[in-house]
């Protein structure tokens, strides 16, 4: 009977402690180069901060969607600092679309964080158990 009450508060515990550090972590994945799905991606960033602050969010830009953060192309600057402010959301830059799109390092904004391959950067986030999400349909 001693075991039973044991295990049983080393369950509970378990549940407790799990309940309290669960948060969400949210990988988003855009590839597109139109400015109306970056601004619903950024859209998207704001609703779910404004649900549930604690929730980390990424965005990985690939292909023609690394125009985002390109300097001179940068109209969503204000809307990316104030979400960087709001909480743990990070913007990553394929170096591969960099390189195929002619885009040099010192060409991408400082808000965005340069990753050497997209695909592998999202499919670390997704076996860290970040759930994945397709941006910019």
């Amino acid at each position: 009977m001693y075991k039973f009450f044991l295990s049983a508060a080393l369950v509970i515990a378990t549940i407790n402690v799990n309940a309290q550090t669960d948060h969400q972590k949210i990988v988003f994945d855009l590839n597109n180069s139109d400015t109306a799905a970056h601004s619903s991606a950024l859209r998207n960033f704001s609703n779910v901060l404004k649900a549930a602050p604690d929730t980390e969010l990424e965005l990985v830009c690939h292909g023609a969607a690394i125009n985002m953060f390109v300097k001179d192309k940068l109209y969503f600057e204000e809307k990316i600092k104030e979400l960087k402010s709001k909480g743990k959301v990070s913007f990553k830059v394929c170096a591969n679309s960099m390189k195929r799109l002619n885009v040099d390092k010192s060409q991408v904004s400082d808000l965005a964080e340069i990753v050497p391959v997209a695909i592998l950067e999202l499919a670390a986030k997704q076996k860290e158990g970040w759930s994945y999400i397709k941006a910019g349909n």
